[in-house]
């Protein structure tokens, strides 16, 4: 295993540098085994500024302060593959002990993180395993099909199992996204008396889900439920339900959080939210690459529970432990 601190600035490029919002610092420089160098560890979340990568960082700064490890979060403004190739290529080249990433495609980033773990880096995928299972020792997620399974059930309650829904997504291919609408369809199956209209998709565009939304609404007066399977998509299908002049009739529940989102719940625009534990997955995968670096035996598949948030629920204590932050 490499002992090298990370550099504190990378060559100018698309890069953006970012420590769970702020300026890419470091944690736990200080901290160390005796004196010796810490243990380096370094988060490429899939995009910079989006809460639930951001909340990510954040529980992996908070651990890795806590254990002496030198952590910070590095990635690009842009869901893209090259752009995260070129995020990874270069930590890379500073030599950390562990990567932690949000791949931005279980396929193409298999090129990029064999040659990292080539190099002696050990790899730990967050929200989203890669194809080829053996690059990374550790994948920490949620339970997409238990998550779409959850919408399902509290969707068909809202809408005392009577009318048709419409699912939005974003893009075609997704394995989460696909997980989270399987798990979906056979959640409805328990509540005959909806009608599931099937999945359209976004391409990540929050004008395109408003659209969608819209549309579907202001044709469809059967349509009573949306359910959105990303960020982007509850937000437009807050707009474009709101455009159809049809908040409160047509039910709208969604998957992952926001601030617009938490403030459309609290204002009763979405009737609930299937919220992940990002903030965990952060320090989960903090505490795996300390494991690793001591040859010790680390669980590949772990998983994080989830909360419902609803209207009703939303200020508690124990939902407000789950939202998602874009600053620590």
């Amino acid at each position: 295993m490499h002992r090298t601190p990370m550099a504190a600035v990378l060559a100018a490029s698309a890069l953006v540098l970012a420590a769970c919002g702020g300026g890419g610092e470091e944690t736990g420089a200080a901290a160390g085994d005796g004196g010796g160098e810490a243990l380096s560890v370094v988060y490429v979340p899939g995009l910079t500024g989006n809460p639930f990568y951001s909340t990510v960082g954040c529980g992996g700064r908070d651990r890795a302060a806590e254990l002496g490890v030198d952590f910070s979060v590095q990635g690009s403004p842009t869901f893209d593959v090259a752009a995260q190739t070129s995020v990874v290529n270069a930590i890379v080249a500073n030599a950390p002990d562990a990567l932690m990433i949000s791949v931005t495609d279980a396929t193409a980033m298999a090129v990029p993180l064999t040659e990292a773990k080539d190099a002696g880096v050990d790899i730990i995928t967050i929200d989203g395993d890669l194809e080829d299972t053996s690059i990374g020792s550790a994948n920490i997620q949620s339970d997409n099909l238990e998550g779409g399974r959850l919408a399902a059930e509290n969707l068909g309650k809202l809408l005392n199992g009577q009318g048709e829904v419409l699912a939005i997504n974003q893009t075609p291919g997704n394995p989460i996204g696909e997980l989270r609408e399987q798990g979906f369809a056979e959640g409805l199956k328990a509540f005959p008396g909806i009608t599931y209209l099937g999945v359209q998709y976004d391409e990540n565009a929050t004008a395109t889900a408003a659209s969608i939304a819209s549309g579907a609404a202001s044709s469809n007066p059967n349509l009573k439920g949306i359910y959105t399977m990303a960020t982007n998509s509850t937000e437009g299908a807050i707009t474009g339900v709101r455009e159809a002049g049809r908040t409160g009739d047509v039910k709208v529940v969604g998957y992952d959080t926001s601030e617009p989102i938490i403030q459309a719940l609290e204002d009763g625009a979405v009737d609930g939210i299937v919220v992940q534990y990002p903030y965990r997955e952060g320090a989960l995968g903090v505490d795996a690459a300390v494991a690793l670096s001591k040859d010790e035996e680390v669980e590949r598949n772990q998983t994080v529970p989830f909360v419902f948030a609803t209207p009703e629920n939303v200020a508690t204590p124990e939902v407000q432990e789950y939202l998602y932050k874009v600053d620590c």
